[in-house]
């Protein structure tokens, strides 16, 4: 892209395509996560902008948009493409997720921020097939991995090494990303990584194992294609390109590698960690307010899951903001689920979930609360059996005491969109469906996807059904 066209702002966790502008023209958001629907950052955003979302079968987006004052508002429908000036838009979209490829005066970018990387493999190659074919000359690729999940950093279990399967399951993002290039053949591949840190004392451990971008060219030489054309810049907030020549100005640059940013946290976020690491204590009434809550939403949320998985969610809730040491146990009795306070942990757990009780509640008030305990790495789940992984019961049980949208209600309350959504893209759709409805008693296996290997293999063997080749960490 050149001096003079359109500013093109494409929000993918902070990195800008031109030099970021709060006069951007036109702004492309690929889903509804909060780094990547930042409030505080449209906020800077002129008012007048054209921003593009992925039309999805739930409502609400728009709305929220034109209260933060945006008028112009496209929802795109998926393989559509759309006109702005002399800017070809198209959103490929799976779940709530999305592919954006933008063609600007020449050239094709291609933007599958985090739609791709931990998303089934019957959905990827669909996707990237038809990236494929119908753009088959790929100038820019971006693509991020790291961090984003409670899983597996902050599932545990017996002999587990949390930080070797951490830097395993960054190693696995990063060989994604490669595998995506080496099929699209961009001439640029920019792997951009969540420049988020973690101040939690108990999650500060998580910034230290990310994959090192430094060693992403010499990583894809040696394990896809030794001579390639592709090239792997490094980009930091703040950079830019000017048709294909690269333009550093981010500070970042002059850090060593990636890692060096995370050696003064101490020093750059003092007051924050203070703030992170404070704890708000609940009173009784709250106490009692929460449980109520609880036995609401997790009796709504079991029409999720098969009767027989419900019935084998049997787990405790450990609370680290309350003065006194209390539990809330979980179980069914009959056909409820139901919440008993105790001052320990139930014999017959499978599982306990330890978590703030004002995090829990506030995740209950809010239609979609339950990013502050999956993606904001709110809990810690100990899992005592290696069955109840097999069953993913971690899955069911933070499920269970989250409050996110229903498909099903979804459904009744917006038929149109959802009608919509599904005959504008049928296959992926229906795969979706699939997955969600009519596989209910087995609990993410479709397609395979044996999550609970992340938790039970040693290094050795995690490499090896991922298809992933051994590092030595340290020497990095």
């Amino acid at each position: 892209m050149t001096p003079g066209s359109a500013e093109l702002l494409i929000t993918t966790n902070g990195i800008c395509f031109q030099k970021p502008s709060i006069q951007a023209d036109v702004v492309l958001i690929s889903h509804g996560h909060e780094d990547h629907l930042h409030e505080p950052s449209l906020k800077m955003i002129q008012k007048n902008a054209h921003i593009f979302f992925p039309f999805q079968w739930r409502d609400g987006v728009a709305g929220y948009l034109r209260h933060l004052q945006f008028n112009d508002i496209t929802e795109a429908v998926s393989f559509k493409t759309y006109n702005y000036k002399d800017i070809q838009i198209t959103y490929l979209g799976y779940s709530l997720e999305s592919v954006i490829v933008v063609e600007c005066e020449g050239y094709v970018i291609v933007n599958i921020n985090d739609a791709l990387n931990s998303n089934h493999e019957t959905a990827v190659d669909f996707l990237l097939k038809k990236i494929k074919d119908r753009w088959p000359k790929i100038d820019f690729l971006l693509s991020g991995w790291s961090g984003a999940g409670y899983f597996p950093n902050k599932v545990h279990y017996k002999n587990k090494d949390d930080k070797e399967v951490a830097r395993i399951r960054e190693q696995y993002f990063a060989d994604n990303f490669c595998r995506f290039t080496q099929y699209l053949q961009p001439d640029i591949a920019l792997p951009f990584a969540p420049g988020f840190v973690l101040l939690a004392d108990e999650n500060r451990w998580i910034n230290n194992i990310k994959f090192p971008r430094k060693i992403v060219d010499q990583y894809y030489r040696e394990n896809f294609e030794n001579e390639t054309h592709i090239q792997f810049p490094i980009t930091y907030p703040g950079d830019y390109f000017i048709d294909k020549t690269f333009h550093k100005t981010s500070p970042n640059h002059d850090n060593k590698d990636d890692q060096a940013m995370y050696q003064n946290l101490d020093e750059i976020f003092r007051d924050e960690i203070v703030l992170a690491n404070r704890i708000d204590y609940m009173d009784d009434d709250e106490v009692t307010s929460l449980e109520d809550k609880l036995v609401y939403w997790i009796n709504k949320n079991k029409s999720l899951y098969d009767a027989e998985v419900i019935r084998d969610s049997v787990f405790s809730i450990k609370f680290n903001d309350l003065k006194q040491n209390i539990f809330f146990n979980i179980f069914t009795v009959g056909d409820e689920l139901t919440v008993k306070r105790s001052d320990k942990a139930s014999e017959d757990d499978r599982l306990i979930i330890t978590t703030k009780a004002k995090l829990l509640s506030h995740n209950l008030d809010k239609d979609w609360g339950g990013d502050l305990l999956s993606i904001g790495y709110g809990i810690d789940i100990v899992v005592f059996d290696e069955p109840s992984l097999e069953k993913n019961l971690d899955i069911v049980c933070v499920r269970l005491i989250t409050r996110y949208p229903i498909f099903k209600d979804d459904v009744l309350k917006n038929t149109g969109r959802v009608m919509k959504h599904y005959f504008n893209n049928p296959s992926l759709t229906h795969l979706w469906i699939t997955q969600k409805i009519k596989l209910r008693p087995y609990v993410n296996k479709y397609p395979f996807n044996e999550r609970d290997h992340w938790i039970t293999y040693k290094k050795c063997d995690l490499c090896k059904v991922c298809h992933l080749p051994e590092m030595d960490f340290d020497k990095l």
